[in-house]
């Protein structure tokens, strides 16, 4: 994703001696999937992938090469579209990935509201979006979740995309300038014209986008819904502007100060921040049994005994004043808590893996591809942080759990963003060992394999299986 990214810069006036226009397109054409959609590490395409990279690639439809790439990306989208409305991605329905796919079809100037293409079982993103509403303009990354704030804010950005007359993430509001990007030859042009033309002559649906260098339409909403999409706009962007409020600092990334710059164009307030709930997360405490802590009980009847008995040594001497027994029992609940709230264990009992009655699998940490580099001298020599581990696995479990017990059984320390409330789906590993992406190079980070191959998930949305073999690696070319 950081040739998407990287894009989004370009487009706004960023230069780069390294990277171009034309590079960075080309490079995104090169890794369009068979089935017509992007993906991260997976032969078959994800809509939300496929959508984030065509609203970079938007201001080029007039490029010979480009067109024909997003117009496969359409039919992509248009066959992926749910009944709902909505969309998937990583096998979850989600309010997110629905945000980013209505984005892209506004970028190209496609009304997703009243193209048919984009209307299933009666239903439109819009339909598809309000599954997720939770109220008060606030909205769940899944169907019954939590509130969600980077849904919030996706789901804002996508109301203003359908409102504009060019790409969301052109924040002047001005085609870039495209020295190194040829023009679509009429030739081209007409070719994908007439293609379309003659299979909706035939009875298909095909997908098309704005012709080039037309003028993008407004993308509005159909007829007696103007007012409910108005006023849940309004709606987000009172939320919004409470979450921005609630912010106590300013984030520098690329996406947030997007974010930033479409809050400021709704509400016509100064630049602020929104709340991304992208958190830094420690390793969860394994569950403990309670015979882990057999001491606990004996303690709490011992610490009972000893105040009862110091409560009739006063009786007996003849101090009885209520002050005195109140004293005493304070005392006693204190002693009580403090044995049941503090835990106290070896090194080798805390950090010892629990049998979990779901299987073993393996799993590696390594970061090889450093070594010898400058600045891997306080890494491990030989690039192994963990050295090929079993573990015991629960029904169910998430590769990201998996991690949080190595870690912890290994004494590392890691550290987790994008969970947001209840959901892990979305969790970016961005170190590990106080080894962190971008340390070795702007495509160096975390990436995890599974039985060899990289799975086409997070490793929060990822479920482990009996004998599944896990492996982290660091790597220098995400």
């Amino acid at each position: 994703m950081s040739r998407v990214f990287g894009l989004h810069l370009v487009n706004n006036g960023v230069s780069s001696q390294k990277y171009s226009a034309r590079y960075l397109c080309d490079y995104l054409l090169s890794q369009q999937c068979a089935d017509g959609g992007w993906a991260l590490n997976s032969p078959y395409g994800d809509p939300d992938v496929t959508a984030m990279v065509m609203q970079a690639m938007a201001p080029y439809r007039a490029d010979g090469t480009v067109f024909p790439a997003l117009e496969r990306g359409i039919a992509f989208l248009s066959e992926k579209q749910l009944e709902t409305g909505a969309y998937k991605s990583y096998g979850t329905e989600n309010a997110e990935s629905t945000a980013q796919v209505w984005i892209a079809l506004s970028a190209l100037g496609i009304d997703a509201m009243h193209d048919a293409r984009f209307q299933k079982n009666g239903h439109t993103v819009l339909d598809g979006i309000m599954q997720f509403k939770l109220g008060a303009g606030s909205y769940a990354h899944i169907i019954g979740g939590s509130e969600s704030g980077l849904a919030v804010q996706q789901i804002c950005t996508a109301y203003i995309a359908a409102g504009l007359s060019h790409p969301v993430y052109l924040l002047r509001g001005e085609p870039p300038a495209l020295p190194q990007i040829a023009q679509t030859t009429e030739a081209a042009v007409t070719t994908v014209t007439e293609t379309a033309a003659a299979s909706t002559a035939a009875g298909s649906s095909v997908p098309h986008v704005t012709q080039p260098n037309a003028t993008l339409p407004l993308s509005t909403a159909p007829a007696g819904t103007g007012s409910t999409l108005t006023e849940t706009a309004a709606g987000m962007t009172e939320t919004a502007s409470a979450q921005a409020e609630s912010s106590s600092t300013a984030s520098d990334t690329g996406t947030t100060v997007i974010y930033t710059d479409t809050t400021a164009f709704v509400t016509g307030s100064s630049y602020k921040t929104l709340d991304t709930e992208l958190l830094t997360t420690a390793p969860p405490d394994t569950p403990e049994p309670q015979k882990k802590y057999p001491y606990r009980l004996p303690m709490t009847a011992g610490a009972g005994m000893l105040f009862a008995g110091i409560a009739v040594i006063c009786f007996l001497r003849g101090k009885r004043s209520p002050k005195t027994y109140l004293t005493l029992a304070a005392g006693c609940g204190i002693v009580i808590a403090a044995v049941w709230l503090i835990r106290f264990d070896t090194p080798e009992g805390y950090y010892q893996t629990e049998t979990k009655g779901g299987g073993t699998v393996t799993m590696e940490i390594r970061c090889d591809v450093i070594c010898g580099l400058p600045g891997s001298e306080k890494f491990p020599a030989d690039g192994v942080m963990m050295q090929n581990t079993e573990f015991s696995i629960a029904e169910g479990e998430n590769a990201l759990t998996l991690l949080y017990d190595a870690v912890k059984a290994n004494r590392l320390q890691i550290e987790v963003d994008g969970i947001s409330g209840d959901v892990v789906e979305t969790a970016y590993v961005r170190g590990i060992g106080s080894l962190y992406e971008l340390m070795f190079g702007d495509l160096s980070g975390w990436t995890y394999t599974v039985n060899g191959e990289r799975p086409p998930v997070g490793c929060g949305a990822y479920t482990l299986h009996d004998g599944d073999r896990v492996a982290w690696l660091y790597t220098v070319n995400l």
